[in-house]
């Protein structure tokens, strides 16, 4: 399974129980699910897009995570990550 985290980053208007969150990606979006489902990351953190899906991490969560397989990622390769997807969908 390839999936990554990003740093942690504070959402105070989030509105949820958690204000410290992270990104996690995946390579495809069922690798993406099943880690998600594997943390029990409810579907509503889910963020579709043709490009720039992911899961938004509650960040007591992002440890487990990185057990889990989930690669440590910088905003640079997660850049890289959305470039490559956008010219998969032929969007460069």
């Amino acid at each position: 399974m390839a999936c990554y985290v990003d740093s942690v980053r504070e959402y105070p208007k989030a509105g949820l129980r958690y204000t410290r969150f992270c990104h996690l990606l995946a390579d495809t979006r069922e690798e993406l699910h099943e880690m998600a489902d594997t943390l029990g990351v409810p579907r509503r953190y889910f963020q579709d897009h043709p490009w720039r899906w992911h899961h938004d991490l509650p960040e007591p969560l992002r440890p487990r995570a990185v057990a889990l397989g989930a690669k440590e990622v910088t905003m640079h390769e997660v850049g890289a990550l959305l470039k490559r997807r956008r010219a998969e969908l032929g969007m460069s």
